[in-house]
């Protein structure tokens, strides 16, 4: 099932003339690497058998129309964080601009605003501890604001939402009661997310897919700008069961594939050793002439879209992107679409218990 066809680099008679049929056509350019152009070709959502099948499989589940018109229901909102990132993308503090999101918030509490000096992408973090009626129930709470990439001709924002010393990996170790303050926290700053959270069809596929209580957390809010995006990665974190990325504005073009099947594209003569090979080259991260195939190379990405693993997203589609282990994983990049930034919220998902605060989640309730 093929989502987006890939046109190569350089052909600009073709992508103009499908252009003049009224096709969507969408250069994949990310840091001056030219990876050719994106052409969707349908937008058929999978039925739930072929979605179980594709997350068993660990391959990306595309979802394109999940939220309806929830972008739409929630668009002054949405307005408001595209404007936001405009002012921070020109230096605007983020701690000013939470405080006015959260000004009347009585739950919520200051408790201070660093810069990490030796990070060059981070801008500024904010802490916040979780005080309802005046007790402290979680502390160091925090969203942070940086740079997508740490090269300066990308303009893409990125604010993290987790909790305790990020060194020490401890959101890890939180409990659920402070990882459901901290998704209150994001709710709160960014309530376009109620599109996501409120969106019954994708929480009843999540059910059928997971079939187990969970919680979406450690949520990230994407602002990628023109010739911007992430390279190829995985989120194969401990506890995390996969992730669910959300279009709320604008389109991000994707490639994404499950690991084993990207090792055995990978491998030069397709053999058992040769996979290995490639999958320990993944996981070692080191080899520089692997890492300008996977992000730079758009011969590469025409074979990977022939496999169909080109995906376009625009406002409203939804992309779940399972974590079963670090062999079991769909790994991927995105691409900025278009001539504006667009805004998008991709949460993780966690295993849910008893001490997470159902009664303040919508998603949980």
């Amino acid at each position: 099932m093929h989502y987006a066809r890939h046109l190569a680099a350089g052909a600009h008679p073709v992508a103009r003339a499908l252009r003049r049929r009224g096709r969507e056509v969408w250069p994949l350019r990310r840091r001056g690497a030219d990876l050719g152009y994106a052409v969707p070709v349908h937008r058929r959502p999978p039925d739930l058998r072929q979605a179980l099948a594709r997350w068993q499989r660990s391959e990306a589940v595309f979802l394109p129309g999940m939220l309806g018109d929830g972008p739409a229901r929630h668009g002054e909102a949405i307005a408001a964080s595209l404007r936001m990132f405009d002012r921070l993308r020109r230096g605007g503090s983020f701690l000013d601009e939470l405080d006015r999101r959260l000004r009347d918030d009585a739950d919520l509490r200051y408790a201070g605003s660093t810069a990490d000096r030796n990070d060059r992408r981070e801008i500024e973090r904010v802490f916040v501890d979780a005080m309802p009626g005046g007790e402290r129930v979680a502390s160091d709470l925090w969203a942070k604001l940086t740079w997508i990439a740490d090269d300066a001709s990308d303009r893409s924002l990125r604010i993290r939402f987790s909790a305790g010393l990020e060194q020490l990996e401890e959101w890890m170790q939180a409990t659920d009661l402070t990882a459901g303050w901290v998704d209150q926290f994001a709710a709160r700053a960014f309530p376009e997310g109620a599109a996501i959270l409120g969106c019954e069809p994708l929480r009843r596929l999540l059910q059928a897919l997971l079939d187990r209580p969970h919680r979406l957390s450690e949520r990230i809010v994407y602002n990628n700008a023109p010739d911007g995006g992430a390279v190829f990665h995985h989120d194969a974190e401990p506890g995390q069961l996969g992730v669910v990325f959300s279009q709320l504005e604008g389109r991000t073009g994707w490639l994404a594939i499950g690991k084993r099947r990207l090792a055995a594209l990978l491998a030069p003569d397709g053999s058992a050793r040769a996979r290995r090979q490639a999958m320990a080259a993944l996981d070692r991260g080191d080899d520089q002439a692997l890492w300008r195939r996977l992000n730079r190379d758009a011969a590469f990405a025409g074979l990977l879209a022939a496999h169909g693993a080109l995906f376009v997203l625009q406002a409203g589609d939804v992309i779940l992107l399972p974590s079963q282990g670090i062999d079991d994983v769909a790994w991927h990049s995105v691409t900025a679409l278009g001539r504006r930034p667009s805004l998008a919220h991709s949460y993780g998902l966690f295993p849910r218990r008893d001490d997470y605060p159902v009664a303040a989640d919508p998603w949980s309730r």
